[in-house]
Protein backbone atom coordinates (compact mmCIF):
# COMPACT_ATOMS: atom_id res chain seq x y z
CA UNK A 1 0.00 0.00 0.00
CA UNK A 2 1.69 3.05 -1.12
CA UNK A 3 -0.18 5.82 1.36
CA UNK A 4 1.92 8.79 2.59
CA UNK A 5 1.13 10.01 6.18
CA UNK A 6 1.39 14.20 5.85
CA UNK A 7 0.54 16.73 8.78
CA UNK A 8 -1.45 19.43 7.20
CA UNK A 9 -1.24 22.85 8.05
CA UNK A 10 -2.57 25.55 6.30
CA UNK A 11 -5.85 26.41 4.77
CA UNK A 12 -4.91 24.99 1.10
CA UNK A 13 -3.64 21.45 2.86
CA UNK A 14 -7.06 21.34 5.21
CA UNK A 15 -9.63 21.89 1.99
CA UNK A 16 -9.73 18.76 1.42
CA UNK A 17 -10.71 17.85 4.69
CA UNK A 18 -14.53 18.78 5.13
CA UNK A 19 -15.25 17.24 1.96
CA UNK A 20 -13.20 13.76 2.55
CA UNK A 21 -15.16 13.99 6.11
CA UNK A 22 -18.96 14.26 4.16
CA UNK A 23 -18.02 11.42 1.84
CA UNK A 24 -17.06 9.22 4.47
CA UNK A 25 -20.32 9.71 7.29
CA UNK A 26 -22.68 10.78 4.50
CA UNK A 27 -23.47 13.93 5.74
CA UNK A 28 -22.98 17.70 5.35
CA UNK A 29 -23.75 19.93 8.62
CA UNK A 30 -21.66 18.20 11.06
CA UNK A 31 -18.51 18.56 8.95
CA UNK A 32 -15.74 20.58 10.70
CA UNK A 33 -15.03 24.07 8.34
CA UNK A 34 -11.38 24.62 7.29
CA UNK A 35 -11.38 27.85 9.48
CA UNK A 36 -12.52 25.97 12.45
CA UNK A 37 -9.19 23.45 11.44
CA UNK A 38 -6.86 26.34 11.22
CA UNK A 39 -7.94 28.06 14.41
CA UNK A 40 -7.29 24.25 16.47
CA UNK A 41 -4.07 23.84 14.70
CA UNK A 42 -3.07 27.17 15.93
CA UNK A 43 -4.07 26.68 18.62
CA UNK A 44 -1.68 23.37 19.25
CA UNK A 45 -3.98 20.56 17.17
CA UNK A 46 -3.09 18.44 14.57
CA UNK A 47 -4.50 17.27 11.56
CA UNK A 48 -2.55 14.29 9.06
CA UNK A 49 -4.12 13.43 5.40
CA UNK A 50 -3.26 9.92 4.03
CA UNK A 51 -2.82 10.36 0.53
CA UNK A 52 -2.72 7.62 -2.51
CA UNK A 53 -1.14 10.04 -4.66
CA UNK A 54 -2.99 13.16 -4.53
CA UNK A 55 -6.17 11.04 -3.67
CA UNK A 56 -7.57 11.70 0.22
CA UNK A 57 -8.15 8.24 1.37
CA UNK A 58 -7.41 8.78 5.09
CA UNK A 59 -7.85 11.83 7.91
CA UNK A 60 -7.15 12.16 11.65
CA UNK A 61 -8.19 15.66 13.41
CA UNK A 62 -7.23 16.47 17.15
CA UNK A 63 -6.91 19.22 19.80
CA UNK A 64 -6.09 20.38 22.98
CA UNK A 65 -8.10 19.81 26.24
CA UNK A 66 -8.39 21.03 29.12
CA UNK A 67 -5.60 19.22 30.01
CA UNK A 68 -2.61 20.19 28.47
CA UNK A 69 -1.50 16.59 28.28
CA UNK A 70 -4.06 15.28 26.82
CA UNK A 71 -5.25 15.52 23.02
CA UNK A 72 -9.11 14.50 21.91
CA UNK A 73 -8.58 13.14 18.84
CA UNK A 74 -12.09 14.41 17.52
CA UNK A 75 -12.52 12.27 14.53
CA UNK A 76 -10.50 9.65 12.27
CA UNK A 77 -11.63 8.97 8.70
CA UNK A 78 -10.89 6.25 6.29
CA UNK A 79 -11.93 5.38 2.70
CA UNK A 80 -13.71 2.14 2.55
CA UNK A 81 -11.29 1.21 0.01
CA UNK A 82 -8.49 1.44 2.37
CA UNK A 83 -10.40 -0.21 5.59
CA UNK A 84 -8.80 -3.81 6.71
CA UNK A 85 -5.30 -2.38 5.50
CA UNK A 86 -3.97 -1.27 8.76
CA UNK A 87 -4.64 2.55 7.77
CA UNK A 88 -6.75 3.60 10.87
CA UNK A 89 -4.32 2.36 13.08
CA UNK A 90 -1.24 3.94 11.33
CA UNK A 91 -2.97 7.21 11.30
CA UNK A 92 -3.12 6.82 14.89
CA UNK A 93 0.43 5.43 15.90
CA UNK A 94 1.46 8.44 13.82
CA UNK A 95 -0.86 11.01 15.81
CA UNK A 96 0.42 9.56 18.95
CA UNK A 97 4.12 10.13 17.69
CA UNK A 98 3.21 13.27 16.71
CA UNK A 99 1.52 13.56 20.80
CA UNK A 100 5.09 12.88 21.97
CA UNK A 101 7.06 15.06 20.09
CA UNK A 102 4.79 18.02 21.10
CA UNK A 103 4.47 17.21 24.79
CA UNK A 104 1.41 15.56 25.14
CA UNK A 105 1.52 12.11 26.64
CA UNK A 106 -2.23 10.71 26.38
CA UNK A 107 -4.76 11.19 24.09
CA UNK A 108 -9.11 10.91 23.98
CA UNK A 109 -11.59 10.28 21.55
CA UNK A 110 -15.16 9.25 21.20
CA UNK A 111 -16.85 6.15 19.10
CA UNK A 112 -19.80 4.30 19.05
CA UNK A 113 -19.67 0.59 21.42
CA UNK A 114 -21.85 -0.80 18.89
CA UNK A 115 -19.13 -0.50 16.14
CA UNK A 116 -16.96 -3.42 17.29
CA UNK A 117 -14.55 -3.21 14.82
CA UNK A 118 -13.89 0.22 15.82
CA UNK A 119 -13.79 -1.13 19.41
CA UNK A 120 -10.94 -3.91 18.21
CA UNK A 121 -8.26 -0.83 16.86
CA UNK A 122 -9.14 1.39 20.37
CA UNK A 123 -9.26 -1.34 22.93
CA UNK A 124 -6.74 -4.55 21.60
CA UNK A 125 -4.60 -3.10 19.00
CA UNK A 126 -3.76 0.49 20.61
CA UNK A 127 -4.05 -0.30 23.91
CA UNK A 128 -7.01 2.32 25.34
CA UNK A 129 -9.83 2.03 27.40
CA UNK A 130 -12.55 3.37 27.86
CA UNK A 131 -13.53 5.34 31.09
CA UNK A 132 -16.73 7.36 29.97
CA UNK A 133 -20.26 6.22 28.97
CA UNK A 134 -21.98 9.06 27.01
CA UNK A 135 -25.82 8.59 26.47
CA UNK A 136 -26.81 10.67 22.81
CA UNK A 137 -23.70 12.29 23.33
CA UNK A 138 -23.72 14.45 19.84
CA UNK A 139 -27.45 14.64 19.37
CA UNK A 140 -29.14 13.49 16.32
CA UNK A 141 -26.27 13.11 13.37
CA UNK A 142 -28.10 11.09 10.05
CA UNK A 143 -25.73 9.54 7.70
CA UNK A 144 -24.39 6.28 8.48
CA UNK A 145 -25.69 7.16 12.78
CA UNK A 146 -29.13 6.74 10.92
CA UNK A 147 -31.32 8.43 13.66
CA UNK A 148 -30.24 6.27 16.49
CA UNK A 149 -29.53 7.96 19.94
CA UNK A 150 -25.73 9.11 19.49
CA UNK A 151 -24.08 6.76 23.04
CA UNK A 152 -20.51 6.92 22.82
CA UNK A 153 -17.76 5.56 24.88
CA UNK A 154 -14.62 7.80 25.64
CA UNK A 155 -11.55 5.78 25.65
CA UNK A 156 -7.87 7.07 26.76
CA UNK A 157 -4.95 5.73 25.44
CA UNK A 158 -1.92 6.75 27.74
CA UNK A 159 1.05 6.89 25.26
CA UNK A 160 3.77 7.06 28.20
CA UNK A 161 2.37 5.07 31.32
CA UNK A 162 2.24 1.10 31.34
CA UNK A 163 -1.61 0.09 30.85
CA UNK A 164 -2.90 -0.58 34.50
CA UNK A 165 -3.73 -3.89 35.79
CA UNK A 166 -7.33 -4.57 37.16
CA UNK A 167 -8.65 -7.09 40.02
CA UNK A 168 -11.78 -7.59 38.58
CA UNK A 169 -13.22 -8.43 35.94
CA UNK A 170 -16.95 -8.22 34.42
CA UNK A 171 -18.16 -9.67 30.71
CA UNK A 172 -21.27 -8.38 28.41
CA UNK A 173 -22.90 -9.27 25.90
CA UNK A 174 -23.66 -6.72 22.80
CA UNK A 175 -26.54 -7.93 20.74
CA UNK A 176 -25.80 -8.54 16.95
CA UNK A 177 -26.20 -5.58 15.31
CA UNK A 178 -24.74 -4.44 11.56
CA UNK A 179 -23.59 -0.98 10.60
CA UNK A 180 -26.24 -1.20 7.95
CA UNK A 181 -28.93 -1.95 10.74
CA UNK A 182 -27.19 1.37 12.25
CA UNK A 183 -27.89 3.37 9.31
CA UNK A 184 -31.12 2.29 8.86
CA UNK A 185 -32.01 2.71 12.88
CA UNK A 186 -33.57 -0.84 12.16
CA UNK A 187 -35.52 -1.93 15.60
CA UNK A 188 -32.55 -4.42 16.25
CA UNK A 189 -30.00 -1.28 16.29
CA UNK A 190 -32.17 0.49 18.98
CA UNK A 191 -32.68 -2.55 20.79
CA UNK A 192 -28.80 -3.29 20.73
CA UNK A 193 -28.22 0.17 21.80
CA UNK A 194 -30.18 0.34 24.78
CA UNK A 195 -29.24 -3.11 25.90
CA UNK A 196 -25.29 -1.93 25.76
CA UNK A 197 -26.51 1.46 26.87
CA UNK A 198 -28.39 -0.15 30.17
CA UNK A 199 -25.77 -2.84 30.94
CA UNK A 200 -22.16 -0.76 29.82
CA UNK A 201 -23.42 2.84 31.73
CA UNK A 202 -23.76 1.72 35.34
CA UNK A 203 -20.84 -0.04 35.15
CA UNK A 204 -18.62 2.85 34.22
CA UNK A 205 -20.24 4.98 36.72
CA UNK A 206 -19.09 2.85 39.64
CA UNK A 207 -15.38 3.00 38.58
CA UNK A 208 -15.28 0.25 36.00
CA UNK A 209 -13.16 0.76 32.79
CA UNK A 210 -13.75 -1.06 29.38
CA UNK A 211 -10.74 -2.83 28.89
CA UNK A 212 -11.14 -5.37 25.74
CA UNK A 213 -13.68 -6.45 23.13
CA UNK A 214 -14.22 -9.70 21.62
CA UNK A 215 -15.74 -8.84 18.14
CA UNK A 216 -16.32 -12.26 17.16
CA UNK A 217 -17.92 -13.04 20.34
CA UNK A 218 -19.72 -9.54 20.49
CA UNK A 219 -18.69 -9.21 24.14
CA UNK A 220 -16.84 -6.34 26.20
CA UNK A 221 -14.47 -7.35 29.11
CA UNK A 222 -14.72 -4.87 31.73
CA UNK A 223 -12.06 -4.28 34.76
CA UNK A 224 -11.56 -2.45 37.88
Amino acid sequence: MSVELRVLRTADELAVMPEFEAKIWGGQDDRVSVNMLVACIEEGGVAIGAFDGDRMVGSLFGFRTFEARVLHSHYMAVDAEYRRSGLGEQLKRRQAEWCVDNGVTAMRWTFDPLQLTNAHLNLNKLGAFGVTYHTNHYGALGGINGSLPSDRLTVQWELERPRPAFAETFVLDVPAVSPEQIAASAPEALHARLAVRDAMAPHLADGWKVIGVDRHERTYTLGR
